[in-house]
Order: structure tokens, then C-alpha cells, then sequence
């Protein structure tokens, strides 16, 4: 269980940074247009030279990226392994290790999947010029050592 928490709070600060740049900033009063302009204004402020179609390249792999997260929320709430202390307060989440060989084997596919699209995402905010080089081989170290270290955790 600890093992568990603390990967998945790891997983969570290490992304913190392109959580941010990418958040969603709907609004009732925006329109979509004014939300990319928003988005497009304030990437420029980080990369003058990026362009309309890498922003929407960024925002549709974020998108995936949070879909994943959400995927496994949902795989963790209904194994039981992740609980909603609102609903049941008084619910203790399961370990790792009380789940069967199948879904331990789906719960780390599906992180591994998410560790890949960290790491491909990162490599294209590094690409489009959002991030500097140095944050760059840092973040990427410690990603492929969290990946690593939950691989190594999981098998």
C-alpha cells in the first residue's frame, strides 16, 4: 500500500509542471477560441517561435495524457486500491498485493503506458522550445527512474 501511495504521489508531483502549462481553462464565458488564443499568447511568452499547430499537437497529447489518468483512477477506484474517502470514509484501500496476477498486470500496464506518454510528452514540450534544456535532462532522468523503479516494484 505504501509502496503504491508513494508511486502515485511521486507520479503526480513529477508531472506538475506540465500539468500547469496544459490545465484546462474552460470557462462558461470563453469561447474555445478565446481559450486557445489565451494558451497560444502565453506559450509564446515562453517560446515566441512556437507555432498555432504545435500548441494544438501539445494540447491533443496532454489531452490523451489526462485520459489516461482518469483510466486509471477509475482502474485503481474500482480494484480498490485508490478509495473515495468521501463516500466511505471509514473504507481502507487494498495493496498491490491483494489484488489477482490479472489485475496487478493491467494496473502496471496501464502505468507503464502513462510513464511512456509522460516521457513523449516532456520530449515534445523540450522540442517545442517550453521547457530549457537543463529542466529537460533532469525531468527526463528522474522520469525513466520513477518508471524504472515502479517497473521494478510491480514485477
Amino acid at each position: 500500500m505504501k509502496k503504491a501511495t508513494i508511486a502515485t504521489l511521486t507520479i503526480v508531483i513529477a508531472m506538475g509542471l506540465s500539468i500547469n502549462t496544459f490545465a484546462n481553462t474552460n470557462t462558461k464565458t470563453n469561447t474555445k477560441n478565446e481559450i486557445f488564443q489565451n494558451e497560444l499568447t502565453y506559450l509564446k511568452s515562453i517560446n515566441p517561435g512556437i507555432t498555432s499547430i504545435e500548441v494544438v499537437s501539445l494540447k491533443k497529447d496532454r489531452d490523451q495524457l489526462d485520459e489516461l489518468h482518469k483510466q486509471l483512477e477509475k482502474l485503481e477506484l474500482d480494484y480498490g486500491i485508490l478509495v473515495d474517502n468521501t463516500k466511505n470514509p471509514n473504507k481502507e484501500p487494498k495493496s498491490l498485493d491483494d489484488l489477482t496476477a490479472e489485475q496487478r498486470k493491467n494496473h502496471s500496464q496501464l502505468i507503464d503506458k502513462i510513464w511512456s506518454e509522460e516521457l513523449r510528452f516532456l520530449d515534445a514540450q523540450y522540442k517545442a522550445g517550453l521547457i530549457k534544456e537543463d529542466n529537460y535532462k533532469v525531468d527526463k532522468s528522474n522520469f525513466e527512474y520513477l518508471r524504472e523503479k515502479n517497473s521494478l516494484n510491480n514485477h
